[in-house]
């Protein structure tokens, strides 16, 4: 819903208050109507899909992404940076008083009005809807705002892009496709400060890591990522700073980028890829993020070894210098890594197993 390919999101949870003395939209504050739309399309004498989609449009050319639709809150995804996110809007929505104005802002400080209740907010749309940076802005929201102490709200912030790095691919649709399920649960205090947080993902596209993909289609952006960084590690040629500086000297490290890196620069699977500076600076924030969530740095090495050594065995058209280089990465000796990916255990008893070769299909 929305023009240039635009589409929309929904959100559907408790509606904020409305005030008649709050005024003006884009600054956060309450509006009745935009070019003659009202804020609630519910009010619309004549609803209908046609309607819908015409108090949309209007919205929209006003730069006014988000509507009411009853207890629905619809966003048309922009593809633009408007500032509906920005630090300015978050502090007027995280005020005592909420404003009138459809905003998700508005929406999760709605739910945070009720302490010690519980509140779901489901976030829907088709591809390129705006899911993933509505999920953004919500976290964000609760760190800057409604935190406890500054190591939740650094966890809790440097979560997405580790989420985004194993869960997002780039599509024909969007750039930035999560490809995978998550409920997200958010555990607040008596004085609605957050507390902790929990993430159960499910329904990961799993063919996306070894299947064959249309032109258009990506792997998951892990991949990618670590691909850039061995590449930078290897050729010296990463930026300055003490991040990389530490990872050019880890043994861990330079480990890693001698077995895989020159293989994983050769994939043709990954040579669809961004090769620009991006890479390196979200590679940088996802191994931040990773060491925020508690993990230490041989962890992370030990994470992105398991990363790279999928991406070989995923990858054919290496050859074979990559069963014995994932091996090595998985500290697993070839033939038993040859056989578990080749055959099949079926177990005849507590004492008696027997094997059998695994089909093409399988």
């Amino acid at each position: 819903m929305g023009p240039a390919g635009g589409s929309g999101s929904t959100w559907k949870s408790s509606r904020p208050t409305r005030r008649s003395s709050d005024s003006d939209e884009s600054s956060g504050s309450a509006e009745d109507k935009v070019n003659n739309v009202p804020c609630d399309l519910l009010q619309l004498e004549d609803f209908s899909d046609a309607t819908l989609l015409k108090g949309l449009w209007a919205r929209y050319e006003s730069r006014n992404i988000f509507t009411w639709v009853g207890q629905v809150l619809v966003s048309v995804n922009p593809y633009t940076d408007i500032g509906a996110f920005k630090e300015e809007m978050a502090a007027q929505y995280a005020s005592s008083i909420p404003p009138q104005a459809p905003h998700l802002f508005g929406m999760v400080r709605s739910a945070l009005s009720s302490p010690g209740s519980r509140h779901a907010l489901l976030i829907t749309g088709e591809s390129g809807a705006g899911k993933t940076e509505a999920t953004r802005a919500v976290l964000q929201f609760l760190a800057m705002r409604h935190t406890a102490t500054d190591y939740i709200r650094d966890r809790l912030i440097r979560s997405t892009p580790v989420l985004e790095a194993f869960g997002n691919a780039h599509t024909r649709q969007n750039s930035n496709s999560s490809r995978f399920g998550k409920f997200i649960e958010v555990h607040m205090s008596a004085d609605s400060e957050v507390v902790g947080a929990t993430l159960q993902p499910y329904m990961l596209e799993a063919s996306r890591v070894a299947g064959d993909l249309p032109d258009g289609e990506r792997t998951y952006h892990i991949f990618y990522l670590l691909r850039a960084a061995l590449s930078a590690l290897s050729s010296q040629q990463a930026p300055s700073g003490p991040f990389w500086a530490r990872l050019a000297v880890a043994p861990e490290w330079s480990e890693l980028v001698k077995i895989a890196g020159p293989l994983m620069a050769a994939s043709k699977r990954l040579s669809n890829g961004p090769k620009d500076a991006r890479c390196l600076e979200w590679f940088e924030g996802l191994v931040e993020g990773l060491i925020a969530t508690g993990m230490r740095n041989i962890e992370v090495a030990e994470c992105c070894r398991i990363v790279a050594a999928v991406a070989l065995l995923c990858d054919p058209e290496i050859g074979e210098e990559s069963l014995p280089a994932a091996a090595t990465l998985l500290r697993l000796e070839v033939r038993d890594l040859r056989n578990f990916l080749t055959r099949i255990e079926m177990g005849l008893g507590p004492k008696e197993k027997v094997f059998r070769e695994r089909t093409e299909r399988e």
